[in-house]
């Protein structure tokens, strides 16, 4: 089997066994925006599998945050709202990497709990985010306050960011 291929989505060929798990990750989030949840799911779960074998690449952080959320949308589009709420604990276990320190997390996940009433839990969310997200610039302080305060805040480019393939890295 080509393994530059998969899912029907011709991919450039790389070397390395650190090149392929980086490919995984490109796989999952091309499913995710085809709203392929059995597939996201697999992939998902494969990418996870394959970040412990391949926890110095550079990418390993970013793995463990986007197969999390994307698990974790998954399981709210299913009403499995615990079950979500425990992907979005696992997403902000991440020991980080360079994009999660300069732009920050992912919030799809946080922001749809937060529309069904579970503050509590995206206010942990970003408490664990404050680890690794090193360049928030207040943003962080900013968001737990307002959601202390009753309201959304504006997430802007972190409801697209790390789960948009075509800015993946």
């Amino acid at each position: 089997m080509n393994t530059s291929i998969i899912l029907g989505t011709p991919l450039p060929t790389r070397s390395g066994t650190g090149d392929h798990f980086i490919l995984r990750g490109l796989h999952l989030l091309r499913a995710y925006s085809r709203n392929d949840c059995d597939t996201v799911r697999k992939l998902a779960l494969d990418y996870l599998r394959m970040a412990e074998l391949h926890r110095d690449c550079r990418n390993y952080g970013n793995a463990i945050h986007q197969a999390n959320t994307v698990l974790g949308l998954i399981a709210l589009e299913n009403d499995r709202i615990d079950q979500a709420e425990a992907y979005l604990a696992a997403a902000a276990a991440t020991p980080g990497s360079s994009q999660l320190t300069s732009f920050g997390p992912n919030m799809l996940l946080a922001k749809k709990l937060l529309m069904i009433g579970r503050r509590k839990a995206v206010l942990r969310y970003l408490e664990h985010c404050g680890a690794f997200w090193k360049l928030s610039f207040g943003r962080l302080w900013r968001w737990k306050l307002q959601i202390r305060g009753g309201g959304t805040p504006n997430f802007g480019a972190n409801l697209t960011h790390l789960l948009d393939p075509k800015s993946f890295g």
